[in-house]
This record gives C-alpha cells, sequence and structure tokens, in this order.
C-alpha cells in the first residue's frame, strides 16, 4: 500500500486530530527524501517547511487555534498571540492528499447538496469528523462566498466554539467602511472576552507592520514575475494563498516573500530565460487542488506562462494603526470580489494592459455562484482587447467527474487560437 493510501487510511479510519499532524509529517518527508521532490526552488522548499512548522503548532496548542475564512481579518487574531488558520485551506490540503472523494461522499450521506461549494462540504467533514482541534473561537467575514456564515455556524454548533461573525457590506463607501469598522471593534471586545486577554496595541502595531512589509514585497513579486519576461510559473505562484489565509502580519510571512523577491531578483540578474518567448497567461479564481497534470502541461508543453493570478493580486491600502478598524475595514472592502463586478473587470483590464497579456483562462468552480456569475461580463471585457478567453468549468476540491482528457483538448484549442 502507498504511503498516500496509509495516511488516507489512518486519518479517515481512527479520526484523531493528532493523526493528520503525523500525515503531513510523512507526506514532508516523502518529498523530502525521493528524487521525485516537487520542491523545485530553495524558496518552495521553504515556503513549504514554514506551512508545515506552522501547522504543527497549530495541531499541538489547541487552545490557541482558530478558524477564520479566507480573506478574514487575520491581523487580529495574530495580534492575540494565537493561529489562524483558513478552513477553506484545510479543504485545498485534503484534496491534495486524495482524501476529498472519500469526505465528499460521507457529506452526501448526510443529505448535504453537490450544488453546495465542495470547499465547504469538505472542511465540514474534517471539523466535525474528530480530524481537526476543537478551536478557541471561529472568525469569518460574509465575503467572498454566500455559504460561509452557513458552513462556520454548523462547524461552531458542533464543536461548541464561539463564532465571530463580520457582515461585510455591499458598497465601499462612508457608511458601509464605518459598519464594517464598528463590528470589527465589538469582534475585538468578543475575542478579549472569549480569551480573557486585552488585545495590546504594540501587539496590533507589530502585525500591522509585518502586513504592510509583505503587501509591499509581495507586490514586488508580482512585478518580477509577470512585468517583463516571466521568471517563475503560475503554478508555482497560486500556492502564495496558502501564505495569505494563515501567515499575513507575521514575520514568517514576511520573510516567506522575501525569499522568494530574492530568488527572482537573482533570476533576473542572471538572464534567467527558462521560460522566456511564451504566451503570457491571466489565471482567474483559483485551480484544481487535487493531483492533475492540467497546469503542468499549460505552462511545460504548450508554450504558455501564466503571469498574473487574480487570487494574488495586492488590492489594498497600507494598514494604518492609528485608525486600525477603520484601516480593516478599507482592507477588506477593497477586495474585488465585493460589491459590484466593475471592480473586478477594472482590475481585469489593469492587468492585461499592464503585463501584456496574450490570453485570459477564468476557471470556473462548480459551488461558487459569485465568481462564475460574471463570466459573461469578463468575456465581453477580455475580447474588448482582441484576446483570446477560455473558461473552464470544474471543481477545485472534487476530483470525481474531472477528466484530465477533456480539460488538455480545451487548452489545446485555445492555444491554436493563440497561435
Amino acid at each position: 500500500m502507498s504511503l498516500e493510501k496509509n495516511v488516507q487510511r489512518m486519518l479517515l479510519e481512527n479520526p484523531d486530530p493528532a493523526k493528520i499532524g503525523r500525515g503531513l509529517i510523512f507526506v514532508l518527508l516523502k518529498t523530502l527524501l525521493t528524487p521525485a521532490s516537487f520542491f523545485r526552488t530553495k524558496s518552495e522548499k521553504r515556503l513549504n517547511l514554514v506551512l508545515y512548522d506552522y501547522a504543527r503548532k497549530f495541531f499541538r496548542n489547541p487552545e490557541r487555534a482558530v478558524f477564520t475564512s479566507l480573506f478574514a481579518p487575520i491581523e487580529l487574531v495574530h495580534a492575540f498571540n494565537l493561529l489562524p488558520f483558513s478552513l477553506e485551506i484545510f479543504a485545498a490540503v485534503a484534496a491534495i492528499m486524495n482524501l476529498a472523494p472519500e469526505l465528499l461522499a460521507r457529506a452526501e450521506k448526510q443529505w448535504l447538496s453537490t450544488d453546495f461549494c465542495s470547499f465547504h462540504r469538505v472542511y465540514m467533514q474534517l471539523a466535525t469528523g474528530g480530524l481537526l482541534p476543537k478551536p478557541a473561537f471561529l472568525l469569518a467575514t460574509s465575503h467572498t462566498c454566500d455559504g460561509t456564515f452557513k458552513s462556520f455556524f454548523q462547524v461552531s454548533d458542533h464543536l461548541s466554539s464561539p463564532f465571530v461573525f463580520l457582515n461585510t457590506p455591499y458598497h465601499r463607501d462612508r457608511e458601509g467602511v464605518r459598519y464594517l469598522a464598528r463590528q470589527i471593534k465589538e469582534a475585538v471586545k468578543r475575542i478579549e472576552d472569549i480569551t480573557g486577554s486585552a488585545l495590546k496595541s504594540e501587539d496590533l502595531e507589530k502585525v500591522f507592520h509585518f502586513s504592510n512589509e509583505a503587501r509591499l514585497v509581495f507586490q514586488d513579486i508580482n512585478d518580477l514575475k509577470g512585468s517583463g519576461s516571466p521568471l517563475m510559473y503560475g503554478e508555482e505562484a497560486l500556492v502564495f494563498i496558502l501564505v495569505f489565509g494563515n501567515l499575513v502580519g507575521t514575520r514568517a510571512g514576511l520573510s516567506l516573500f522575501e525569499a522568494y523577491r530574492k530568488e527572482l531578483l537573482s533570476r533576473q540578474e542572471r538572464g534567467f530565460d527558462r521560460i522566456k518567448g511564451k504566451k503570457r497567461i491571466l489565471w482567474l479564481h483559483l485551480k484544481p487542488f487535487f493531483p492533475s497534470a492540467l497546469m503542468t502541461y499549460l505552462e511545460r508543453e504548450l508554450g504558455a506562462v501564466v503571469v498574473a493570478e487574480e487570487i494574488n493580486s495586492v488590492y489594498w491600502d497600507d494598514l494604518n494603526i492609528r485608525d486600525p478598524w477603520v484601516s480593516l475595514a478599507e482592507k477588506l472592502l477593497s477586495n474585488y470580489w465585493v460589491g459590484g463586478i466593475e471592480k473586478r473587470l477594472g482590475y481585469i483590464r489593469r492587468t492585461i494592459e499592464e503585463y501584456h497579456i496574450d490570453g485570459v483562462i477564468h476557471f470556473s468552480h462548480w459551488g461558487c455562484r459569485q465568481s462564475n456569475g460574471g463570466v459573461r461580463l469578463i468575456k465581453d471585457t477580455v475580447q474588448e482587447y482582441g484576446i483570446p478567453f477560455l473558461n473552464l468549468d470544474g471543481d477545485c476540491i472534487d476530483a470525481r467527474n474531472f477528466s484530465e482528457a477533456q480539460y488538455i483538448t480545451r487548452l489545446e484549442g485555445f492555444m491554436e487560437i493563440l497561435g
């Protein structure tokens, strides 16, 4: 039986929060000790080691563990010296380890609709099935997913853990910012009550500093890897969401981005030309997290490279410690998926022009209505520039209906149009 199969059996047959940590150790050892290691660069190896170390702390210190939603203001959590971990990222890890099909089958036996996002169905099974520790509390926002409140409420209720929820308004106007800032201030008071610890201004200032520095470095990374001759593959860059979802606002998160920037600058100085001359792609939304050769085939075989990824865009301004709640509210409301689709279309236009995009691919995750609902308008916007657009319908987590051959055929047709 393969190592992955043993890990899956151990985790699913006898659920125990400590076991998923041991499973991660086994997978890590395999990738480090075999010639088939997928760690392609020093920075990528460091990323995996830092994330592994963070996950180990999370499982060993459940009293400090906090479940968060993607794009929640985790700076608040880090300022309390707690350990936030995005439940959506846990779902992605489950897909990477081939655990998702079994977890999704269990969810369907419990009458969870298959129309409901697979990210939510998987992390609900992880949390309620004994595979994750009981957190100190849960923190989520209503953006960018309509189902977050329902799934987080179910997890909170099952684990009897407090649930702190921020209702993100539709408009980023003065009234909307104030409304959200008041909620963030109230959330801080509630976290203080839950933890029995008061938020220290110096701790919040330190977290804001690391968050602001990481923002600047990451913008440099985006410019380095995409604005000139490509310096890295998009398949590698799409894992950055793991850092934004867990480590933004920490010294470790900042050091990771600094390591990537240093490596890209070194490649630029050496005249790195491994990816030179390929068609430049803008990738919208996420990618399949289960084992698949889809992006590898696109970037290694078909003569394309993803130079910009929507999920990795820097859309917010520096956080202001003198007005922290308003500043965090501004950050949340700056997200391109909050409000009208005009914000998202504006990002796409700017990226096409600044990064000299040759073609655009949108991966339409079946459960994500907020993203998929604008595909026609996105297609019309892209075609204004006379470049091709490809919409790939699929699922980021559920591999049961995935036909790699069909996707590859569509990618080949898309590349023929690109010429």
